[in-house]
């Protein structure tokens, strides 16, 4: 009787273990950093900064967080006209860094 007890036990534990591993896989547990977004407009002049986190395999969301200047963490939605805005003028600001470095050159090569 206790030989049967000792290899039923085990493998209980392990059909257990595996279903609810499996259950994880196909369930939608992501590990984003913003839970919440930000309800409303957030005033530009109290953004100290902010940063931008791309869809990742830990997060399947572009998400925008900003550190406001007495320390709290605000996320923003990056689907809502705010979080456009700052998406828009980063993408900006990469493509015109290219371009600022080779301008500088063509007009230090001219004087």
């Amino acid at each position: 009787m206790k030989a049967a007890t000792l290899t039923v036990l085990p493998l209980t534990i392990f059909a257990l273990t595996a279903m609810l591993c499996e259950g994880r896989v196909e369930g939608k547990t992501e590990r984003c950093l913003c839970q919440k977004k930000a309800q409303g407009k957030v005033r530009p002049a109290l953004v100290e900064t902010f940063e931008i986190f791309p869809p990742s395999a830990s997060c399947s969301n572009t998400e925008i967080i900003l550190t406001l200047k007495q320390g709290m963490k605000i996320c923003l939605d990056p689907k809502g006209n705010q979080g456009q805005k700052i998406l828009i003028g980063q993408k900006q600001k990469k493509k015109g860094k290219g371009l600022r470095g080779k301008k500088q050159k063509k007009n230090k090569q001219q004087n």
